[in-house]
């Protein structure tokens, strides 16, 4: 069998960037010997080690004496001044990169809302304008900087033998370069192959670390063509610019960044959202804040055979700095969201707890109820077939003392005269357990029936490859036409003109605000629905509203005693709905 470090060199990624990426896996051993170490206090911060006093086994005993404060890495003093960051952006090795309009795949409702998330960034602890220039500068200064690193663990779990690679980057700069949604100094990133734990130790799924995905949506089969592999062991991870997340398919992904709503508000806004014509694209579970994450695969590649090639390092958890340091890789900004807060490592989440994707990463990936083999499979329904026979035994046995003692209370009914349609209490109580019982018979033959198919000497049917998914990422398509290029360009204007329009309406009128509200929706709802083709749709939904605000009155009529107008607009939605039902009953006879 080969080594862990045979293995996770069999299979390293291909990590293919964007043009104009600036940071790059590095070492971990070079970051933390450039950083101080503070403590957060109700003060100013407490310098724990000064800046080229740290090593890896000193971070370690830090990290134990000081398990439960709040400590953090941090590599820069701050941003740069302005007349540096200037300098900066003319540096001849640095690459203009060109973003795309991010508001044109989205509704309305996520355009202002990102306005105003915007605003909070203001009062929110955030990485400060400059720093990841700073950072930049940094890395670029580090001896070892064209060096990439990963750091691989290798662990079995559930029939699995586990390769991850982890990637450590000195800055996340989404946000400031990349029109993302963050920024964070230090950026943890990785990649999980699944091996069968078996003498074969064949590839079977494999993991990407991702900003919108869990669970079953993170991982993909082996054989899925949208895999790219270098080599036939090798698979390519495309990563987001600046963010360092990771796809399976090369372009530009629409990244929504929730904002959480009570239940009560979602379900009325889920609700309102189902008649507008385009609310497949808002829809995200609550109100989406658009991003792009720019995955285009144009830059520098680092793999085998690729620009760079990998340096790797084996860590396990008895690795000191793995174990022992539980705060964060860098600056702790104290944002309450947690968005520009640094991360903690790759055994840690930043509250001190075990990652699930390090200590469980079958659980995280979904693959509990996935066998990594046939043959694992077969003998799981081995064991099924035993359990589920003796508890139908055992359920056969309990219906038979439940419904002899159901027969003797009726037995004992009847010699008493009890008519059957009036049963006693007792007799209607035994009844109800005769069901229950019947009940779990029928689901437990019914598991069985599953089992014993499954144990077919047929070989198990093979899945699509993306049966498992319920969410499959793919690239966002552009449309270049000059209907798409006006889209784009209302997208990044709309949300402004609406904020303006009603502060305009503010200043200058301080009374009947709400119809030049309505119709300046109205009219914004129009252009929308016009450069989306989707008029008739917006149209229809119009109608809708205004059938359900109908209804509402006639209802408000009738409730308050005015049977005129109630019974006449029950009169008129009735009207209508004959009119409905005789159009559609003369397209069917077409």
């Amino acid at each position: 069998m080969p080594d862990d470090l045979t293995l996770l060199r069999q299979y390293e990624p291909v990590i293919r960037y964007n043009r104009g990426e600036l940071f790059y896996p590095c070492s971990v051993e070079d970051f933390v010997a450039g950083s101080a170490l503070f403590r957060r206090t109700d003060d100013e911060p407490e310098e724990l080690a000064a800046r080229g006093s740290l090593t890896l086994d000193r971070l370690a005993e830090l990290g134990r004496v000081h398990v439960g404060d709040i400590i953090y890495l941090q590599q820069v003093d701050g941003p740069l001044t302005r007349k540096e960051y200037k300098a900066w952006r003319k540096r001849p090795d640095r690459v203009k990169f060109k973003t795309s309009s991010r508001f044109a795949a989205v509704g309305l409702l996520s355009r202002f809302v990102d306005a105003i998330m915007r605003l909070t960034l203001l009062l929110r602890g955030r990485v400060p304008g400059g720093y990841a220039a700073a950072a930049h500068n940094a890395y670029m200064n580090t001896p070892t900087k064209d060096d990439c690193h990963y750091y691989g663990h290798v662990t079995r779990d559930g029939g699995y033998l586990v390769l991850q690679y982890w990637y450590f980057y000195s800055m996340n700069d989404w946000r400031s370069n990349f029109g993302g949604v963050n920024d964070h100094e230090s950026d943890w990133e990785q990649v999980t192959i699944f091996l069968t734990d078996d003498e074969e130790q064949k590839p079977a799924w494999v993991a990407f670390s991702s900003h919108d995905e869990v669970g079953d949506d993170l991982r993909r089969r082996w054989d899925d063509p949208d895999i790219e592999f270098v080599d036939g062991t090798h698979p390519v991870v495309y990563a987001g610019a600046g963010s360092h997340s990771g796809a399976y398919l090369k372009g530009e992904y629409l990244i929504t960044a929730g904002v959480p709503l009570p239940d009560w508000l979602d379900s009325v806004r889920r609700a309102f959202l189902r008649i507008l014509p385009w609310h497949e694209d808002d829809d995200s579970g609550a109100i989406g804040i658009p991003y792009i994450d720019y995955k285009r695969g144009d830059g520098v590649a680092v793999g085998p055979g690729q620009d760079k090639p990998w340096h790797p390092v084996l860590v396990t958890d008895d690795t000191p700095w793995v174990r022992d340091y539980r705060g964060l890789w860098g600056l702790d900004t104290h944002d309450v969201f947690g968005g520009e807060r640094a991360p903690a490592g790759v055994r840690y989440e930043r509250k001190g707890t075990v990652r699930q994707s390090w200590g469980q990463p079958v659980a995280w990936a979904g693959l509990d109820k996935e066998a990594p083999t046939d043959e694992w499979a077969r003998g799981d329904l081995e064991a099924a077939r035993k359990y589920l026979t003796q508890k139908l035994a055992d359920t056969d046995l309990e219906l038979a003392e439940r419904r002899e003692a159901l027969r003797a209370a009726r037995a004992a009914e009847r010699a008493q005269g009890i008519s059957p349609q009036d049963p006693t209490p007792r007799a209607e109580e035994l009844a109800e357990e005769v069901e229950e019982v019947r009940r779990r018979q029928m689901v437990v033959r019914q598991q069985l029936e599953g089992v014993e198919l499954g144990l077919d000497p047929r070989p198990l049917p093979v899945e699509p490859v993306h049966a498992h998914l319920r969410h499959r990422a793919e690239p966002i398509k552009q449309d270049e036409n000059i209907r798409g290029r006006l889209l784009r360009l209302w997208s990044a204007a709309s949300a402004s003109i609406l904020l303006a329009a009603l502060g305009m309406l503010l200043l200058f009128d301080t009374t009947g605000l709400l119809w030049p509200i309505v119709w300046i929706a109205f009219a914004m709802l129009v252009i929308e629905a016009i450069l989306r083709r989707r008029l008739a749709s917006l149209l229809m939904a119009l109608l809708v509203v205004g059938l359900i605000w109908l209804g509402l009155w006639a209802a408000w009529s009738l409730f308050t005693g005015n049977l005129r107008v109630g019974f006449g607009i029950v009169l008129l939605l009735a009207a209508i709905w004959m009119a409905v039902q005789t159009a559609r009953e003369g397209i069917r006879s077409r």
